[in-house]
């Protein structure tokens, strides 16, 4: 790592950090594509980047611009994005494409202000919008940041609206400034995106949650927590919201290679979502096997599935409000299923009964 001088501001010492032990071969660094940092922004919250790369590309194939992402079916967004989580990010996404199309004539707005009131776009997820697209300075607060920021300046307490607040005016405080960039050398917005994207790596790669590596940091010598011994201690941990117990059955009415699924109401766990009917719908069905419990683990729920295996002789019309799916191939349903009914097709395919536990 180049020299950093111990008296510079934040700022210029993470540039520097960044320029050189940074990331800079993800594919949406490669773009000042409003579009393509959005969908990136979008896929890169709750998720880990190894897991969004092949997302991303995926989406970008599909849908190369947000027109054509405004036209498609929802089903087919939906589809794309499952194995994701947190599917109302998708909904958001599709809602956001068509608002940036009718509204704005395909571009998206320039300033964090007017990204924050399209769907889905938070303050912090619009700043690193206009950032990486436009070279608009504005911080960044998202939960790697506060937990960085949180460290450097010894705000033990717990994220909450009070320290939220704080926080915000601490990012501002350290957001890089033009005389910065001419101490660096370099050209203000690449400064602005190299501070951006390190604040970002620094969370990433050494000020972790556990097993932080205070010995790499640009920021070591003016961190609180640091020098305080108290790193681990910082920021206080949130109080756990109870996880509750939801039970339920599904009915796997198969026949063939093609299984029956419905679609879910626009609001509850799984919205939109096809998945398999939660009661019998034929009660005089013959040869049904009972399979082993699903344990599925979602932010706040912890799902016991019950499903029932029930193979008919012919396609019946189990109800008004679903069709049938063709499963032969789980990596290119047609449809948009939660991950425990993939996995559970899968299995079927396989002519395997084993099931599994998993977490979002």
């Amino acid at each position: 790592m180049s020299k950093i001088n111990p008296s510079a501001s934040l700022a210029e010492k993470l540039v520097r950090w960044q320029l050189t032990h940074g990331r800079h071969e993800l594919p949406w660094q490669k773009t000042h594509d409003a579009y393509r940092i959005w969908l990136s922004e979008i896929m890169l919250q709750q998720t880990q980047v190894v897991t969004v790369v092949d997302y991303y590309a995926r989406f970008l194939a599909r849908f190369p611009t947000v027109a054509d992402l405004a036209r498609a079916h929802l089903d087919e967004v939906l589809a794309l994005w499952a194995g994701l989580g947190y599917y109302s990010r998708a909904r958001n996404l599709h809602a956001c494409a068509q608002t940036v199309v009718a509204d704005f004539g395909g571009e998206f707005p320039r300033t964090p202000e007017l990204l924050q009131t399209l769907k889905g776009i938070g303050a912090s997820t619009a700043a690193a919008i206009a950032v990486f697209a436009y070279a608009y300075p504005a911080p960044i607060l998202d939960g790697n940041v506060k937990r960085i920021l949180s460290r450097v300046h010894g705000i033990a307490d717990a994220p909450n609206a009070q320290t939220d607040k704080i926080l915000w005016q601490k990012a501002r405080e350290t957001l890089i400034v033009p005389t910065d960039a001419a101490r660096l050398n370099i050209p203000f917005a690449d400064a602005l995106r190299a501070y951006t994207q390190g604040v970002m790596d620094l969370g990433a790669s050494l000020c972790r949650k556990n097993q932080p590596d205070c010995g790499a940091c640009p920021w070591q010598g003016d961190c609180v927590a640091f020098k305080t011994e108290c790193v681990h201690a910082i920021p206080a941990a949130k109080v756990r919201t109870a996880v509750k117990t939801l039970a339920f059955g599904w009915y796997i009415y198969r026949y063939q290679n093609q299984v029956w699924v419905e679609q879910q109401p626009a609001q509850g766990i799984w919205a939109k979502l096809w998945v398999f009917p939660q009661a019998a719908r034929i009660a005089s069905a013959s040869n049904v096997q009972k399979l082993p419990l699903i344990k599925h683990r979602l932010t706040h729920r912890a799902l016991e599935i019950q499903p029932h295996l029930i193979t008919l002789d012919e396609p019946l019309e189990i109800s008004q409000q679903g069709q049938w799916l063709n499963f032969s191939d789980t990596e290119h349903l047609s449809l948009a299923l939660p991950k425990p009914a993939t996995q559970l097709l899968r299995s079927l395919g396989q002519r395997q009964t084993g099931l599994f536990s998993s977490k979002n």
